[in-house]
């Protein structure tokens, strides 16, 4: 299982295929590989969560599309059914990124002290076979929300015959994200970067959905929304890690370890801010 059968092709629409046959297709395509996903092999628990977690995601840019047509109880219901499953999986994927983020600030420090330190912090965050057992449970758990939720919206869907049009409702998601962006950059708060990275996220699903609708610059646009979420991903990673090395320091990390640390993540970020910007204002002139 590798993390890229979770962007395959299945996830658009196709020529000469109506919005709603579409929609319904995707949804039955996801279902059944939401059950593939959450079967993890030797090895690749970590796959099988970043796959379901990919597919949750998507699946909320799916609901946000249709969300014309879902009444706002039911709406909110799939919303928080979907967070649900989304922080079952929390947990292991905060782990698999500290590890991550220890490794990249081994390599960038000049000190061998902190350099072998930051190894061995990175090799002791691994799971133990209680925390494998309880993140394969989480993953059933999430996975189960995933197709509830996903069989809820098909029941709903079905008796729908006025559906939005994909022009209009990526236009509403291009406008949100842009506005969300001024306001990261503006702010430079994580909580805004973490606002506009999930609205970048959105966007780039629903390019991807909607691409054969829209005209010859889309491929030129989803590769520079690409970019920017990844940037602003990284920047949420060095915030996960930064506020745990503040809140709850590793085992063995002396003082001066984690202000070297912070101090590297802090100068990460700067770089990813002034990154994602560039990015950004070369997506506005596509």
């Amino acid at each position: 299982m590798t993390p890229s059968i979770v962007n395959r092709p299945c996830f658009a629409f196709h020529p000469h295929e109506t919005v709603e046959k579409g929609f319904m297709r995707i949804l039955k395509q996801m279902a059944a590989l939401a059950v593939v996903v959450a079967q993890p092999s030797k090895g690749k628990l970590s796959d099988s969560v970043h796959n379901t977690r990919v597919l949750i995601k998507r699946l909320r840019a799916l609901l946000w599309f249709a969300s014309p047509t879902i009444s706002p109880s039911k709406m909110n219901r799939a919303k928080a059914s979907l967070q649900k499953a989304s922080h079952l999986l929390a947990t292991h994927r905060d782990l698999v990124v500290t590890r991550s983020i220890l490794q990249m600030l081994s390599r960038k420090t000049s000190n061998r002290t902190y350099r072998k330190k930051l190894i061995e912090i990175s090799n002791e965050s691994t799971d133990t076979p209680a925390t494998y057992a309880k993140t394969v449970q989480a993953l059933l758990q999430a996975a189960a929300i995933l197709l509830e939720t996903i069989k809820t919206l098909e029941r709903h869907l079905e008796k729908h015959s006025h559906w939005p049009t994909a022009a209009k409702r990526v236009s509403q998601a291009f406008v949100a994200t842009k506005k969300a962006g001024k306001r990261a950059l503006k702010s430079h708060g994580p909580a805004q970067f973490h606002e506009w990275r999930k609205k970048t996220k959105r966007l780039l699903y629903l390019l991807q959905l909607t691409q054969i609708f829209l005209d010859t610059r889309t491929s030129r646009l989803i590769a520079k929304v690409d970019e920017i979420q990844a940037k602003l991903g990284d920047y949420h990673d060095s915030v996960v890690v930064q506020d745990h090395f503040q809140k709850n320091p590793p085992d063995g990390a002396t003082p001066l370890l984690i202000i070297h640390s912070l101090k590297l993540l802090e100068t990460r970020k700067h770089h990813l801010r002034e990154e994602v910007q560039t990015i950004a204002r070369q997506s506005e002139s596509i």
